[in-house]
């Protein structure tokens, strides 16, 4: 509730601080959040994912919104952020790019810049697989972590509560469509 200074200046009291365990746990959940959007992106730039790439853009729009939804929770929660922690996140999700190239066998073809088949390659199926599994993973963490974080603001009426308590199950039908999109890219590896 405003007091009335508050509603004389137009500004609200600044939330009083959060624990530092709970201000920590947000956090990582916001690097997470933006990992995930990372992640999302690079899947969407894999040309065996084309036809997968309006829902994986359309997911990443999605879980940047969600993010928003969190960093507000943040400021009422009184949880600063921890640039740190984001900017980590945001680096380990960029050298996760490296991980194609561990995986695939022909790695000259790939640094010599060997033409695209007609068809993707099973190494191509694989690696989109790959990526779509690192964006299932980090999809679940976050439904597991929305549900906790959702309890967490129960009690409040506020309209940005509201949007946090949605997270969890917008991130499971989130889930949900990139679960499907990487069964319907697994059918080229399973057509043997």
């Amino acid at each position: 509730m405003l007091s009335v200074p508050a509603l004389l200046t137009g500004r609200r009291r600044a939330a009083p601080a959060a624990d530092p365990v709970l201000r920590a746990y947000l956090n990582e959940q916001l690097a997470a959040a933006t990992g995930l959007g990372e992640q999302l992106r690079r899947a969407s730039t894999l040309e065996v994912l084309l036809p997968e790439r309006t829902t994986l853009l359309r997911v990443r729009r999605e879980v940047a919104a969600d993010r928003a939804a969190l960093r507000t929770a943040m400021r009422r929660l009184g949880a600063s952020t921890d640039w740190a922690v984001v900017g980590v996140s945001w680096l380990s999700a960029h050298a996760a790019r490296l991980t194609p190239l561990l995986h695939r066998l022909p790695v000259v073809d790939r640094v010599a810049g060997a033409l695209p088949a007609p068809h993707p390659t099973r190494e191509a199926v694989v690696e989109g697989l790959i990526a779509l599994e690192d964006v299932l993973g980090g999809l679940h963490r976050r439904a597991v972590a929305a549900g906790l974080l959702g309890e967490l603001v129960a009690a409040e009426r506020a309209e940005w509560a509201a949007g946090v308590r949605g997270l969890a199950a917008r991130a499971r039908a989130q889930r949900d469509e990139v679960e499907a999109a990487h069964r319907r890219c697994a059918q080229p590896l399973l057509r043997t």
